[in-house]
């Protein structure tokens, strides 16, 4: 079960990323503030590491002994 928990950690991130990142990251971006562009793409780092683990720790339950 905790390879589901790390999934559903991470798909929120999953949608938050790229959202904040057309919401606010762009047009912020161009007018030269950058903070909105390094949380979106941290977002997507988080949302990355959890899926892969979870992923990870799912297929490791089926196919480790």
């Amino acid at each position: 079960m905790s390879g589901f928990r790390f999934l559903a950690v991470g798909f929120p991130f999953i949608f938050m990323g790229p959202a904040l990142l057309t919401w606010q990251g762009i047009p912020k971006y161009q007018q030269g503030n950058y903070i909105w562009l390094i949380v979106s793409i941290l977002f997507m780092i988080i949302a990355a590491y959890f899926s892969v683990r979870g992923l990870r720790t799912i297929l490791s339950a089926f196919f480790d002994k």
